[in-house]
């Protein structure tokens, strides 16, 4: 039996995301005649570990705001994660993120560790980094120090041989993997066109709405729902000044909303000019949801022929694309059949033997 150490990281930073849904998905479906895990923290408020799989961990109720909750479980987690790494009671390690705190007391004890990288967003876009993040930094010393790298996309993988210099042969490429949502809440919109996530810079969202505009303007009826932060003043007022305040709505959704928003979409539109995989393609297609994305990064990679592609920084080809989907109940139909069949290639158990694949390589 051999033993995968994982840190807290993530599970420490996120409460929900799509790093720690993959993290909470390999750590706690590894193999059990071969692999045991451990996740070494005091304190816990992530969904995927409490929620989804059931692990209870401590609270702490004060302050109210979670960001300077985080700020003591970092502390407190950090010198578990630090006395279990050095304790040296394991045969891999797997950190969840790029803080480098560890690379001395793995070293010291001579372990392998496998760094999973996500997308090479922070090197592609750093003028969207704040002055006093260390990503870039600790990311590239991780890369170079790591027994072995993971990549969840090709394209990944090619950002990193190509910004880092790191040879191929060092990366392995493990597709992210979904499991399915069993609960799914009524239907919560009426003719509506799905937004996921942020909104921000590279994810293209203010020049996508811009472009879209027309539709809206066309059609009375159509909507744009939004997951992610709530809209801020500022997105209000924008979406005044151009006479759609009314057509766009936001919900902070569950599991099961989230399910329900996809199901009843007339589509959902990823209109980013760069992700590392893009996990709500797979969320889309699962849930038979007709999916419009852009044509960069990793799209076509993960989408294959099961989506309809429109050119980021082209606003008529933005407005073409989802026009298309809107008004063709047969191409949604079309859609909903090939998502469905692509989501077959992206299981959560190929992503977790895929994974176990690189640790009995280096074990």
């Amino acid at each position: 039996m051999k033993k995968i150490l994982f840190d807290n990281q993530m599970f420490t930073l996120q409460r929900f995301g799509g790093v720690t849904r993959y993290f909470a998905d390999l750590v706690y479906n590894l193999p059990a005649d071969e692999f045991v895990s451990e996740v070494p923290m005091r304190y816990c408020e992530n969904h995927y570990v409490t929620e989804t799989y059931g692990h209870k961990y401590e609270t702490i109720k004060f302050p109210p705001n979670y960001r300077l909750r985080r700020r003591l479980y970092q502390l407190a987690n950090r010198y578990c994660a630090w006395r279990a790494v050095k304790r040296g009671d394991y045969d891999l390690f797997h950190p969840t993120y790029f803080s480098p705190y560890f690379l001395g007391a793995v070293e010291d004890r001579q372990k392998p560790f496998v760094l999973t990288v996500h997308d090479m967003i922070f090197e592609r876009y750093p003028q969207d980094v704040l002055f006093y993040d260390h990503t870039i930094e600790h990311k590239k010393l991780l890369v170079e120090k790591a027994t072995h790298i993971i990549a969840v996309s090709e394209n990944t993988k090619r950002d990193i041989v190509e910004l880092l210099g790191t040879s191929p042969s060092k990366i392995t490429v493990v597709h992210h993997g979904y499991r399915a949502v069993t609960t799914v809440a009524p239907q919560l919109f009426d003719r509506y066109v799905l937004y996921v996530g942020e909104r921000k810079g590279y994810k293209n969202f203010f020049p996508w709405l811009s472009a879209v505009r027309p539709l809206l303007v066309k059609d009375p009826t159509l909507r744009i729902v939004c997951t992610g932060n709530p809209f801020s003043k500022g997105e209000l007022e924008l979406f005044a000044r151009w006479n759609i305040a009314d057509r766009l709505a936001h919900i902070s959704a569950d599991d099961a909303q989230m399910a329900s928003l996809y199901r009843y979409a007339l589509c959902f539109v990823f209109p980013s000019h760069y992700e590392g995989f893009g996990i709500p393609i797979l969320e889309a297609f699962h849930n038979g949801c007709p999916v419009c994305l852009s044509n960069a990064s990793c799209f076509p990679e993960v989408a294959g022929d099961a989506a309809v592609y429109f050119n980021p920084h082209d606003a008529q080809s933005m407005l073409d694309a989802l026009q298309l989907v809107v008004e063709s109940p047969t191409l949604r139909d079309e859609l909903r059949l090939k998502g469905l069949q692509r989501a077959g290639e992206f299981s959560l158990e190929r992503m977790v033997q895929n994974t176990c694949d690189v640790y009995r390589k280096l074990l």
